[in-house]
């Protein structure tokens, strides 16, 4: 009978974290035309972080950090030009009016220089 109660006790939670395992690891789609590896490089001086959205795949990349001494490697969909379509934003301390929302295509290895 102990058994029984402490099995139905570890089974029920068990039960829940693998359905969670197996919804939150599904395979998705591979991007139709690809990833595209490019670069983000910072020539203002100042550590900074982007907020940078796929285009391609609607997909959001939060407060990538970019330093001033490295090119930051990033991975995006590629369109079916094999570029990536990116819109991007610097996060906090800025205007919006200093810090507008920016959009452009970037190809693969090239380096995309904020200023």
């Amino acid at each position: 009978m102990l058994n029984m109660i402490t099995f139905s006790k570890i089974k029920t939670p068990a039960m829940l974290l693998a359905g969670f395992l197996l919804v939150a690891c599904q395979t998705g789609i591979a991007p139709e035309f690809g990833m595209v590896d490019w670069y983000i490089s910072n020539g203002t001086g100042n550590t900074m972080s982007l907020n940078v959205y796929d285009k391609v795949c609607r997909q959001s990349h939060f407060r990538i950090r970019v330093t001033t001494t490295e090119q930051t490697p990033i991975s995006t969909c590629a369109n079916s030009a094999g570029s990536a379509e990116i819109r991007y934003q610097r996060v906090g301390g800025y205007s919006v009016s200093e810090n507008p929302v920016r959009n452009d295509v970037v190809s693969a290895g090239q380096s995309l220089l904020l200023q």
